[in-house]
């Protein structure tokens, strides 16, 4: 692992790395290119380069590309980090990847559609960017989303609209919120990329690999069907189906997602989600405009209000749809403020922040735009105080912090390089 790279022909461009243990020149590796909503490239690297050394795969993560660039801007820095690791690592031309979190999933399928070579995306809590025209490029695509994630609609959408146009897919949801997928469900991901290789024709069949996204599938389809989760089931059921199909007996498999889609439950779960998906729509819509018209005890009896309806919903579905609504104020928070720091307006920061540790009080991002505020007040001790609590409540982006500029002027403080071991242990967590 190399948290930093620069590009030898790009000096403002970087990357982290991961080689696996045997990495040889003399042999081609599959890779994956890794695209963080705020540029925190090592992140994802640092969860899933065990899964890189099962399975002999070069990870690539960047530190440049984040939210708020449009691709036009974050095209050239790409295709130079992209021709960069080309010329160092022997990567097989045939198994390149791209993955991303957030607006970093948006960047990962733009890669995939403007610049093509890409095999598959593995897209996390996020979706296609807004697309105008066709689709030239097809490639496979694997979706991750946390049940709470306020994305999972945008996510159930695009699944649909891809199976639509005959694109190799898979929506995979998790108990959790916004953010990449933990390394269980990644490892589905890339079990399932394998096996799309293999009846590519891209890699040689192996039975173990095809045995464990089986066995992997299975256990996820017994989980949804002892909670009666239908709609999970089915998705899961045809995603074996379809991935598998050919390589292993599916027809057991074919048997069960009839009786599913045949279920008057099923239809019922269908229609209620459509619902759910619109009301959750709306409610983003409205509490994103009132954000910057109400003061801190406003928003504390809004989300008293929104809380209580999340624990004691009339459907477990609801609460699910409540709790991504409370989410989803953490990502208006968190762009409020770097909206007003970068414009340099430290009122309406001081107050987007207090609302943003109330909607999402443990996401140590408070304390770092928490340090970032304190920097534009002048106040570079509580800066790092705020940086100290952040690393000791486990804040773990150590390329973040090396290259954020605010903090440029710690460079030599003692209390600053603490900080960065500790936010580097983090990481390897």
């Amino acid at each position: 692992m190399i948290d930093s790279i620069q590009c030898r022909k790009g000096p403002g461009q970087y990357y982290s790395i991961y080689l696996p243990a045997n990495y040889s020149s003399d042999k081609k590796y599959p890779c994956i290119y890794f695209f963080d909503a705020h540029a925190r490239g090592a992140m994802p690297i640092n969860m899933y380069h065990q899964l890189a050394e099962k399975y002999g795969y070069v990870l690539i993560g960047s530190l440049n590309s984040k939210n708020g660039l449009q691709w036009p801007v974050n095209k050239p820095g790409i295709e130079t980090m992209m021709a960069d690791t080309k010329e160092r690592i022997n990567i097989d031309p045939t198994r390149v990847y791209a993955a991303g979190f957030s607006g970093g999933s948006r960047v990962a399928s733009s890669v995939a559609i403007y610049l093509g070579g890409v095999a598959g995306v593995i897209g996390c809590a996020a979706g296609f960017p807004r697309i105008e025209g066709g689709l030239n490029q097809k490639f496979a695509y694997f979706g991750l989303s946390g049940e709470y994630d306020f994305n999972l609609g945008e996510m159930q959408q695009l699944d649909d609209a891809l199976e639509h146009n005959g694109f190799p897919q898979q929506l995979l949801t998790t108990n959790g919120i916004h953010g990449w997928a933990p390394a269980p469900e990644f490892n589905t991901a890339l079990l399932w990329m394998q096996v799309i290789s293999m009846k590519e024709k891209a890699i040689e069949k192996d039975d173990k690999i095809i045995e464990a996204l089986k066995a992997d599938f299975d256990s996820r389809i017994k989980a949804a069907h002892k909670a009666n989760d239908l709609i999970k089931e089915h998705l899961l059921t045809t995603g074996l189906i379809a991935v598998a199909g050919g390589l292993i007996d599916v027809e057991d498999y074919k048997k069960q997602d009839a009786s599913i889609i045949a279920s008057p439950a099923y239809q019922k779960a269908l229609e209620q989600q459509t619902n759910l998906q619109k009301q959750e729509q709306t409610l983003q819509q409205e509490l994103a405009g009132e954000y910057s018209q109400h003061d801190e005890n406003w928003w504390l009896q809004k989300l008293k209000d929104l809380n209580n309806i999340a624990n004691k919903p009339k459907t477990q579905e609801e609460g699910h749809m409540y709790k991504r609504v409370i989410n989803y104020l953490g990502l208006v928070g968190y762009m409020s403020i770097t909206q007003a720091l970068n414009t340099g307006d430290v009122g309406h920061a001081t107050t987007f922040l207090n609302i943003f540790k109330l909607a999402d009080p443990e996401n140590t991002d408070c304390l770092y735009l928490e340090a970032k505020l304190e920097m534009k007040k002048g106040n570079p001790p509580l800066a790092l105080k705020a940086l100290e609590n952040a690393a000791q409540k486990g804040y773990s982006e150590i390329a973040t912090l090396i290259t954020e500029p605010a903090f440029a002027g710690f460079k030599d403080d003692v209390t600053f390089k603490g900080i960065l071991m500790k936010v580097r242990e983090n990481g390897k967590k």
